[in-house]
């Protein structure tokens, strides 16, 4: 018999391991102010270092908050009037630390959007952070990815906006597309299922449609707002 993945156990796993880099580097951090709080310069950089390390854990925080509840089935909707392409850059800016931790570059070039929406923001950037976090347990050290977000083009999507995540060097790159498309577990600490079922449960709360593709060693997926 096939054994089922609990969903919330994998998740917890996953944000624990993720929490204790910024929880970490905050220890770190204060223990060397406490060395050289008399000079200056290197109080101001432990200052600003502490500073991120807290904003990162607090995102964090807030994703598995809003992720528990989308995979207990107890998410309620909070609509909100905002900018789309400032949400996606300011999600976008709280995963770098997370990438270069691991050894790979994050690119983002993110264009402006003349309008609001009526957006559920804690769930937009869960889904970001999502799809960020899958390409994260792909893809090798050393790897660029690239975020884009621009508006559509073609006449059948005319108005809506595009989020596109482009990463190449990625081995079984049509592994991890089918992944995508078809929420099958390959183990029971697949750390890459968990962010494509995330994928997959969010986009119906956001109502988004995307796809994946696998192009010779490289790996994209498409959203579309």
């Amino acid at each position: 018999m096939k054994k089922m993945i609990d969903h919330n156990a994998l998740l917890l796993q996953v944000m624990a391991h993720d929490l204790l880099a910024p929880l970490t580097a905050t220890k770190w951090q204060v223990e060397l102010l406490e060395k050289s709080y008399k000079d200056k310069e290197k109080r101001e950089k432990y200052l600003l270092g502490i500073s991120a390390s807290t904003e990162l854990g607090i995102a964090l925080t807030k994703h598995a908050h809003v992720a528990g509840k989308i995979l207990s089935n107890a998410y309620e909707s909070d609509i909100a009037k905002t900018n789309l392409p400032q949400e996606i850059r300011q999600a976008t800016a709280e995963l770098k630390m997370q990438y270069e931790r691991h050894g790979l570059i994050l690119e983002d070039e993110i264009e402006d959007e003349n309008r609001e929406r009526e957006l559920d923001v804690p769930l937009t950037k869960l889904f970001i952070w999502s799809i960020a976090k899958f390409f994260l347990s792909c893809v090798p050290p050393q790897t660029k990815v690239t975020m884009r977000g621009f508006r559509a083009q073609k006449e059948a999507i005319d108005g809506k906006y595009i989020f596109l995540v482009m990463a190449n060097n990625v081995p079984n790159a049509q592994e991890y597309v089918n992944l995508i498309l078809s929420q099958e577990a390959r183990g029971a600490l697949d750390q890459s299922f968990v962010f494509s079922k995330l994928i997959n449960d969010v986009a119906p709360y956001l109502n988004v449609s995307y796809s994946a593709d696998a192009q010779s060693d490289g790996i994209s997926l498409e959203v579309i707002f």
